[in-house]
């Protein structure tokens, strides 16, 4: 038996023992209520020991963990600096809120906010930097806590692509106050749906569970007399939960292999020539490589010639367009948000990126 098949039966089983107990043991019931014990517990201590941070707290999906950390945070109608080359969920629940986005370039090789590039559109109203580890490729954590601090704003980042990436030797965006993971399809650790929010800071702590989780809970963890039933739920499901411990570790395992596979790729794509140099070997990052891309020189004949060179290499790979539209492109965004799209600063870096570079996938047999 493969080892995903043995992660999967494993994920089975742990869902199967959770419902047939849940279904008659009124104690793990409110387990799961008061956030004691049980599955949720569980994965959220696995993920506190991965990153080296004091508090983890499972929520129904990253987007959702996003918007709790802005309702936390206070960032209601707050101005806040981010990219435009990230998925809309990123800054949805933020705009829900009123946040007013500036956006800044990007580094043309990791993708990630380009501390430059933010330093020419921080402003004195700018309350919050949010940053994103696009496509699985860690941005520049120290350099971006390292300028928050400077300017005395709150530095967020959605990791919901880079579980399990290294930069410097330190897990993705662990330097942020708080990072928001995801456990949706595609992602490094699947569990149906889900995601995690992860911070060393107390009090935001304190503040996500009392906007985010069952009174149970948060008589628990903030004190007895002290409960909001006003609270959203954003709870992770236990089933989720209980799929994703069982299969964490073997997950893990299952993305180095996928990491050696893709410097594989890179080192044929440098040695080709026909692309931009890809550093992170030598730049010290290890991306989980949620998606793979390169970014192609302007000659006409490229596609094809890189494609028959990786093939001879015994790389069955095509190029796919970047499934990515910069946010203040995208036609919601202009509908909706209009003010932002007038004031949106310039960002021929992210532009340019969306033009030439393209996404490497693996050829896959017929079935037949």
């Amino acid at each position: 038996m493969r080892t995903s098949e043995r992660s999967r039966l494993s994920g089975v089983e742990a869902v199967s023992e959770y419902l047939l107990s849940a279904s008659w043991s009124a104690e793990i019931r409110q387990q799961h209520l008061c956030g004691a014990d049980g599955p949720v517990a569980q994965l959220e201590e696995k993920l506190r020991r991965f990153y080296g941070m004091k508090h983890a707290l499972c929520v129904s999906n990253a987007t959702t963990g996003l918007f709790a950390l802005a309702l936390a945070a206070g960032l209601r109608r707050s101005e806040f600096v981010t990219t435009p080359f990230t998925y809309g969920a990123t800054v949805a629940g933020w705009l829900l809120l009123g946040g007013r986005p500036k956006f800044a370039d990007i580094d043309p090789h990791t993708l990630s906010l380009d501390c430059d590039s933010v330093r020419r559109v921080i402003t004195p109203k700018t309350k919050a930097l949010l940053a994103v580890d696009v496509l699985g490729i860690p941005s520049d954590t120290k350099a971006l806590r390292a300028l928050s601090d400077e300017y005395g704003i709150w530095y967020f980042a959605d990791a919901s692509q880079s579980l399990g990436a290294m930069r410097d030797g330190i897990p993705a965006s662990s330097l942020a106050d708080a990072l928001v993971v995801s456990f949706t399809a595609g992602k490094t650790l699947f569990a149906g749906e889900g995601g995690a929010i992860l911070t060393s800071n107390s009090a935001l702590y304190e503040k996500l569970i009392f906007y985010t989780q069952h009174p149970s809970r948060q008589r628990r963890e903030l004190g007895l007399s002290l409960d909001n039933e006003l609270a959203f739920n954003a709870r992770m499901a236990p089933t989720s939960a209980a799929w994703a411990n069982a299969t964490f570790e073997s997950s893990l395992r299952r993305l180095r292999r996928h990491q050696r596979k893709c410097f594989q790729v890179i080192d044929a794509l440098n040695d080709i020539g026909l692309t931009a140099p890809i550093t992170f070997k030598t730049d010290n990052i290890k991306p989980s490589f949620f998606r793979l891309t390169c970014a192609l020189k302007r000659e006409p004949r490229v596609p094809s010639t890189l494609l028959r060179e990786l093939h001879s290499r015994n790389l069955p790979l095509t190029l796919e367009n970047l499934p990515l539209r910069l946010i203040h492109h995208q036609p919601a965004f202009r509908a909706q948000y209009p003010q932002y799209v007038q004031k949106a600063p310039s960002c021929p870096q992210a532009e340019r990126q969306t033009s030439i570079r393209r996404l490497l996938t693996e050829v896959r047999a017929a079935r037949v």
